[in-house]
């Protein structure tokens, strides 16, 4: 898969250097292609999923890592607080903001700032379009531990209660289940909320590139992805079948809360920069003796 958007210069009027993943081309500064004496060495790709409320907010974030192919098979979900400061010189952007920005790779580089993590691709959810990924592969059992208030379909104010034990939800349900905001309740557990909805939806994909083409197709404009659907299907593809396997890693990123409220501001924990070194061995722009921005 190809889902590159990094562009080196070497030199001036010398050679225009295009890098992507598994892949580096060279263009001479006039337009002409020159050869490419050896292949790059595939590395691991990383797609940076945002999924909104219906503010536009992306409440719910995770960064997805897919080992190249002569690795050994492993997908890594980093779950990221959408109070995550970025840079934008105060205390009031955070990561749930940057859909928001008129740079469709704002989220991207938020992260490449303040985490040092490359990532190579960003896909952007509506609220209703998470909702038709979620009808498209039929609906997703998620087990409750206890009863759970979601709204009613519609303008009248009454409320639905879903569970508790295994409960099969449809889109909206789980739409809403993954960016409910719950009073008093910690980033932490909004997190884990959205964790194992977003897992039992990757499960649920389906497993050919065609089917999988036509789902996210689908989704038409309130899906926004920074690299075509013919690059998207087969990194998709790559983490679903991890994910049946058993081989995918999920954590959720360690913040310290510097505001509360409805939309709290916080920095990454010190612990946050070994996890993310841990987590991302081949996706990092930063030294691993550099330190994190807050």
């Amino acid at each position: 898969m190809s889902v590159a958007r990094r562009v080196i210069i070497v030199g001036v009027g010398a050679l225009v250097i295009v890098l992507g993943l598994g892949l580096v081309s060279i263009v001479r500064s006039d337009g002409v292609p020159a050869p490419d004496p050896s292949p790059a060495p595939q590395v691991e790709q990383t797609l940076l999923l945002q999924v909104l409320d219906g503010d536009g907010y992306a409440v719910a974030n995770s960064v997805i890592g897919v080992e190249p192919p002569q690795d050994e098979p492993l997908t890594t979900i980093l779950v990221i607080p959408g109070s995550l400061l970025v840079p934008g010189g105060d205390d009031s952007v955070t990561l749930g903001l940057t859909p928001q920005s008129p740079d469709t790779l704002a989220g991207l580089v938020a992260l490449e700032q303040v985490l040092g993590l490359r990532v190579d691709a960003g896909l952007t959810l509506d609220r209703l379009a998470f909702a038709g990924l979620v009808d498209g592969v039929n609906g997703v059992w998620v087990e409750l531990e206890r009863p759970v208030l979601l709204p009613e379909i519609g303008d009248d104010g009454r409320l639905r209660v879903l569970g508790p034990g295994w409960v099969k939800m449809d889109g909206v349900a789980a739409a809403d289940y993954a960016v409910l905001r719950v009073p008093g309740e910690s980033e932490a557990a909004r997190m884990e909320r959205f964790s194992a909805i977003l897992r039992s939806v990757i499960a649920a994909l389906p497993p050919t590139d065609d089917q999988l083409r036509q789902l996210v197709t689908s989704l038409g404009s309130l899906a926004q992805s920074t690299v075509p659907t013919e690059d998207l299907v087969p990194f998709l593809l790559s983490v679903r079948t991890d994910v049946e396997f058993g081989d995918v890693r999920i954590d959720t990123l360690p913040v310290e809360v510097i505001r509360g409220g409805a939309r709290p501001a916080s920095v990454a924990a010190p612990q946050a920069q070994s996890l993310v070194r841990v987590l991302f061995p081949d996706a990092r722009v930063v030294p691993d003796d550099a330190g994190m921005t807050g």
